[in-house]
C-alpha cells in the first residue's frame, strides 16, 4: 500500500511593510499623545487670558463708573462756593472759576425790565444787587423784592438782593457814582466773594413787548412835535421883536 504524506496547513506570518513596524506604531501613538497634550495646553492658556482680560475690564469699568460717580456728586451735589445773604451761607463746591457782582439799576415803572435783565444775566455762582431809585415808589421795590424771593433758584442760593433804602440818581452830577460806590459796599459787605463788578441799567435789555415799543416811540414823536412847536413860537416872537425894534 503506497504512503501518502500528511501535510498541516500553517498560515505564514505576512511580510510587514516599512511603516507597519511595531516602533513606528508607538511612534505614531506617541506623537498623537503630544499633540493631544499640546492642543489642551494651547486651549487651558487661552481660556486663562481670556477670563483675566475679562477680569480686568470689568475692574475698569467699575473704577471708571465708581469716578464719574465721585465726580458727578462733587461737581453737581457738592459744590464749592459760599453764596451769602445775611446770617445764611451755603458752602457749595464748584471749580475756581472768576465771580462776578452785578448791580442793576432802574427808575420809576422799570421793575419789570429788571426781572428780564436779571433773568438774563442770572448764574447761581454770581451776586445780583437790585437797586430802584426814589423815583420809584415802595410799592414797586417791594413787588421786586418778593419777585426775587418767589423764584426758586434765586431763594435756594441767595445770591441776589433788593436795596430797600433807594439811592437819589440824577442824570447829571455825583448822584450816579455815589449810588454805585454805595451798592459796591453792600456787595463787599454782604458778598465778599467776588472777581468783577459789572453795572446794568435796566435799558441794557432791548427787549420789550411790542406794545411798550409802539407806546415809547410814539411819546418820542410827540415830544420832538412839542419841541418843534414850541421853537417855531420862539422863533416867531424874536422876529416880530427884531422887526419892531
Amino acid at each position: 500500500m503506497p504512503r501518502r504524506d500528511t501535510f498541516l496547513a500553517v498560515p505564514l506570518p505576512l511580510p510587514l511593510g516599512p511603516s507597519s513596524t511595531p516602533s513606528d506604531s508607538e511612534a505614531v501613538m506617541k506623537r498623537t499623545s503630544n499633540n493631544q497634550s499640546q492642543w489642551l495646553v494651547i486651549l487651558t492658556a487661552t481660556s486663562a487670558l481670556l477670563l483675566l482680560a475679562l477680569l480686568a475690564l470689568t475692574l475698569t469699568h467699575a473704577k471708571y463708573s465708581s469716578s464719574a460717580a465721585d465726580y458727578d456728586h462733587r461737581r453737581f451735589a457738592n459744590p464749592d462756593h459760599n453764596f451769602i445773604d445775611g446770617d445764611n451761607s451755603y458752602n457749595l463746591e464748584l471749580p475756581r472759576l472768576p465771580r462776578f457782582a452785578y448791580l442793576l439799576t432802574g427808575s420809576k415803572g422799570e421793575g419789570p425790565q429788571l426781572k428780564r435783565l436779571l433773568q438774563a444775566a442770572y448764574h447761581p455762582r454770581n451776586h445780583y444787587l437790585l437797586h430802584l431809585d426814589l423815583e420809584a415808589s415802595d410799592a414797586e421795590r417791594l413787588d421786586l423784592a418778593k419777585y426775587v424771593k418767589s423764584e426758586s433758584v434765586m431763594h435756594a442760593f441767595r445770591n441776589a438782593m433788593v436795596v430797600g433804602a433807594a439811592d437819589l440818581v440824577t442824570a447829571k452830577g455825583p448822584t450816579v457814582m455815589a449810588a454805585t460806590l454805595h451798592a459796591v459796599a453792600i456787595l463787599l459787605k454782604r458778598a465778599g466773594d467776588w472777581d468783577w463788578f459789572i453795572n446794568l441799567s435796566a435799558s441794557d435789555y432791548p427787549l420789550m413787548s411790542q406794545e411798550r415799543e409802539r407806546a415809547d416811540r410814539e411819546e418820542k414823536k410827540r415830544e420832538r412835535r412839542e419841541r418843534k412847536r414850541e421853537t417855531e413860537k420862539y422863533e416867531i416872537c424874536v422876529g416880530l421883536i427884531l422887526h419892531r425894534g
